[in-house]
């Protein structure tokens, strides 16, 4: 498992974020390899999250999310060609998933999560994409996935866990 942010490594909640990283964990799909957990979109990370649309740090679909993270991938391989930066193996980036994708969008993600494993931690949320893209992006749209950018929102949102 990634480690948790540096800003939440000595804080006295880490284990129940850890416990709630932990716990209902189940594969993406029915063939997955990689096992998330599904847990309830609570008030307080719903809070999180508002506050990280509205900062710009929040992107939603799933071909947004994958360009953001390819882009940010070159990045950070110009800055490890360079010496400049070193695989920290943290939680920098969280992808957000509703529960109601079909397996090739569940494939999909599984990928995204394999490929940016240094980094990207998944988790599935119990709500239906309509209520998740309602909450974030306006009555109309439909979202099955949410990616929190910025690594402060990251940490904010992973704080919350520890309530729930």
């Amino acid at each position: 498992m990634l480690k948790l942010p540096k800003s939440l490594e000595t804080d006295a909640r880490a284990p129940l974020i850890q416990t709630s990283l932990s716990k209902n964990l189940k594969p993406l799909w029915i063939e997955g390899r990689l096992k998330v957990p599904t847990l309830e979109l609570s008030p307080a990370l719903e809070k999180i999250l508002s506050l990280s649309r509205r900062a710009g740090q929040l992107r939603g679909g799933l071909e947004n999310i994958e360009s953001c993270l390819r882009r940010e991938k070159d990045g950070l391989d110009a800055l490890k060609q360079r010496k400049l930066s070193q695989d920290s193996g943290r939680m920098s980036r969280i992808l957000l998933m509703s529960s109601d994708g079909s397996e090739r969008f569940y494939r999909h993600c599984e990928s995204l999560l394999e490929v940016h494993s240094d980094r990207l931690i998944g988790i599935r949320l119990n709500i239906a994409s309509q209520n998740l893209g309602q909450k974030f992006f306006g009555k109309d749209a439909q979202v099955k996935a949410v990616l929190v950018t910025h690594k402060d929102f990251v940490a904010r949102a992973l704080e919350s866990l520890a309530d729930s």
